[in-house]
């Protein structure tokens, strides 16, 4: 079974900053996550987003992350989207139903986070 991988538009990284933030941090905000350098706009997109989710509404994480994203985005990546799967990912002997379970768990997870309403 393949991990899913999300499809987030700008809109949708708007509203998680609305939505997750104070307004009057907005514009900080934004700024901090322009830090973080993509060649794509759809790559950028999802990093942002798991920026978003991994500093739960937090500006001072939020810098640190978007540092360590300019290093290494598959560990923002694996914390975000795949924080269960990430745990056992290279356990040998985990059986197939495992991991299906564990992939499905991280799905539900992230489009619940992706989809909720405001604080």
């Amino acid at each position: 079974m393949e991990q899913k991988i999300p499809k987030i538009s700008d809109n949708d990284i708007k509203r998680i900053i609305k939505r997750d933030f104070p307004q009057s941090e907005l514009t900080e905000i934004e700024n901090i996550l322009q830090i973080y350098k993509s060649k794509s706009k759809e790559g950028r997109n999802r990093i942002y987003a798991s920026l978003l989710k991994l500093s739960d509404g937090n500006l001072e994480l939020l810098k640190k992350l978007v540092e360590k994203a300019n290093n290494d985005f598959r560990d923002i990546i694996a914390m975000s989207e795949y924080p269960n799967y990430t745990e056992y990912a290279f356990d040998d002997d985990l059986p197939e139903q495992k991991k299906e379970q564990l992939i499905n768990d991280d799905w539900k997870q992230y489009e619940f986070w992706l989809n909720k309403t405001l604080k």
